[in-house]
């Protein structure tokens, strides 16, 4: 079960990704398929989105055996390589391609991902559906954790073309909607093998997602 409990309430016609193609150089190993406290770190992202009411949900990039072991789709990124506008573009290619249904997209290094945090975004976006929403955390919008809004697609594919590789400066042709969740801890990620200390892991492989 997600940090933070389960917030339920059935399809809200939503769909979600979970970044898993980076190079994870800090960690050293494949963070994604990275055992953190006996599952996979990608876990935490995949039910959190599920148990808020997200689908489908599936992954973006990432090591071979990824599907076999989270037990969902792995999507290929279509720009390997590219960084997190590459991952979130092929996400939302696949999952908005008529330009009509919001993509959440989270980093998989969130252990402490939260469903109640994912349905806050979703809430905000009620009121702004043509807004890119994300959480701050001490003070920095956290563009691995946000919610893309329908057509998303579209702004970004043309930043992509023209050589932009930020998620941050691409979406901010977009409106944004900034807000406060209760439990920050649901948004950090892990890094680096310090960022999990006190937890248990095992890890596997040399490819993750991004840094």
């Amino acid at each position: 079960m997600a940090a933070g409990g389960p917030v339920t309430g059935g399809d809200r016609g939503v769909a979600g990704a979970v970044l898993a193609g980076g190079a994870s150089r800090r960690m050293g190993v494949d963070k994604a398929a990275l055992e953190v406290d006996g599952r996979p770190l990608a876990m935490g992202a995949l039910e959190a989105l599920q148990a808020a009411g997200v689908s489908p949900v599936l992954l973006v990039g990432g090591a071979d055996g990824l599907s076999e072991v989270t037990g969902h789709e792995v999507l290929p990124d279509a720009w390997p390589g590219a960084g997190p506008l590459g991952g979130i573009l092929t996400a939302l290619s696949a999952l908005d391609e008529d330009g009509r249904r919001p993509v959440v997209v989270l980093a998989c290094d969130l252990p402490d991902a939260s469903a109640a945090t994912v349905a806050e975004l979703l809430v905000h976006g009620i009121d702004a559906p043509d807004s890119v929403v994300l959480p701050v955390l001490d003070g920095v919008p956290q563009w691995l954790h946000a919610l893309w809004p329908a057509g998303a697609r579209m702004s970004l594919a043309a930043s992509f073309e023209a050589g932009e590789r930020a998620p941050w400066r691409a979406g901010r042709k977009l409106p944004v909607v900034e807000v406060s969740v209760p439990d920050e801890r649901s948004l950090r990620d892990a890094d680096r093998p310090e960022d999990l200390s006190g937890r248990s892991t095992t890890g596997r492989g040399a490819t993750g997602c991004p840094d």
